[in-house]
């Protein structure tokens, strides 16, 4: 299992992220997001224990919305630099209904 997860790690690392390009799928950021917030309130809740109640899947999506947010920053002039801000906005768009453009998305969480 300890094989598994360097080289799961490496895979991801490949793969490239192009956010316009991609059509990347707006719930899935949106759930991936509220996935993040959910892990870091519980891990502020419960410290050490966070780390042992989270599932591979639900670290998998949380780290697909802090990669996106990264990757994002990182091309562009963001307002805010505060990851953890930025997916706590892109998880409250949940609540709204009506489809969501990822780039929007995106924008709206950097304080554009």
């Amino acid at each position: 299992m300890k094989t598994l997860t360097p080289l799961l790690t490496l895979t991801l690392l490949s793969l490239p992220i192009q956010l316009s390009l991609a059509g990347t799928d707006p719930a899935r950021l949106i759930e991936s997001c509220t996935e993040l917030v959910n892990i870091y309130d519980k891990h502020d809740q419960l410290r050490f224990a966070a780390a042992q109640t989270t599932s591979l899947s639900e670290a998998m999506r949380a780290g697909y919305c802090r990669g996106v947010l990264d990757e994002y920053q990182r091309n562009n002039q963001c307002g805010t630099r505060d990851w953890r801000e930025q997916a706590n906005t892109i998880a409250k768009r949940a609540e709204q209904p009506g489809a969501q453009d990822v780039d929007h998305l995106l924008a709206t969480a950097c304080g554009k």
